[in-house]
């Protein structure tokens, strides 16, 4: 069986590569080979969702045992970077299809993994690949730990609670919820006669009693776990091990904080 796939992240897509110009050159590429063409699976989705639908229907087939009487033998492309978010992850789909003795056609890219000369072009790919996802992940890192020493969280989630504003995090409306926790939780600690669980379900039930969500969702155990070991909210940031002050302002006192940690 021979199967193509196309992907464009919008419908706005240029046509250069709109899904229709890309099903017109996989099936002139296999009418030009020779080739019977089953069938040419599309999509619409981000190449920065690892979780594709389609794509991920495609790998199933492809370990199916009952199709083994008629096996997905090739998978032709319009251009590598249909295959994946980045070169990285499109090589590491070609990885996975030769395992399984599964060809791939990358017609811009003149790649055929059949053809020797093919291996050596991918092992070129996969090398550059590699140095960028290194460069990358070193500028990210140097970044993150700029932004530490300046006493701005170096991570992309902002604590509940907390909201971006321009090129600032401040609290918003949630940040009462948050202090309500803290203090409930202080007054429940105190309480030596009730387990960890039975403290955290009785703050669960108050929340609920007062309709306090978590980002539009019932509060769970771990929420509660997460806010009051979170720092932040006293105006301490942690990182790697390390602690510094934090330039934001504070939701609870460091003394409620320490309350009820020591």
């Amino acid at each position: 069986m021979i199967i193509g796939y196309s992907r464009i992240s919008t419908q706005r897509q240029s046509e250069g590569t709109s899904l229709d110009n890309q099903k017109q050159k996989i099936t002139e590429y296999c009418n030009l080979h020779d080739l019977q063409l089953t069938n040419v699976f599309s999509e619409i989705d981000s190449g920065g969702n690892d979780d594709r639908k389609v794509l991920t229907e495609i790998k199933n087939m492809i370990e199916n045992p009952f199709l083994k009487e008629t096996p997905i033998k090739s998978i032709i492309v319009f251009k590598l970077d249909r295959l994946g978010r980045t070169m990285l992850g499109s090589l590491q789909f070609i990885d996975f299809c030769k395992q399984n003795n599964v060809n791939v056609v990358s017609i811009q890219d003149n790649i055929d993994t059949n053809e020797p000369k093919s291996e050596l072009i991918l092992n070129i790919l996969l090398s550059i690949a590699t140095e960028e996802r290194r460069v990358i992940r070193e500028r990210l890192s140097m970044g993150r730990d700029f932004k530490f020493k300046n006493n701005q969280i170096p991570y992309p989630k902002i604590p509940f609670g907390y909201s971006r504003k321009k090129k600032t995090i401040i609290p918003d409306e949630n940040s009462e919820i948050v202090k309500y926790i803290f203090k409930k939780w202080n007054l429940l600690s105190k309480m030596k006669h009730l387990s960890k669980t039975k403290r955290t379900q009785r703050l669960l039930n108050l929340l609920s009693r007062r309709d306090y969500t978590f980002n539009g969702k019932d509060f769970q155990w771990w929420n509660i776990r997460d806010i009051i070991n979170n720092k932040m909210y006293c105006g301490e940031i942690s990182w790697k091990g390390m602690t510094t002050d934090s330039s934001y302002p504070t939701i609870i006192s460091k003394r409620l904080y320490n309350s009820i940690h020591n």
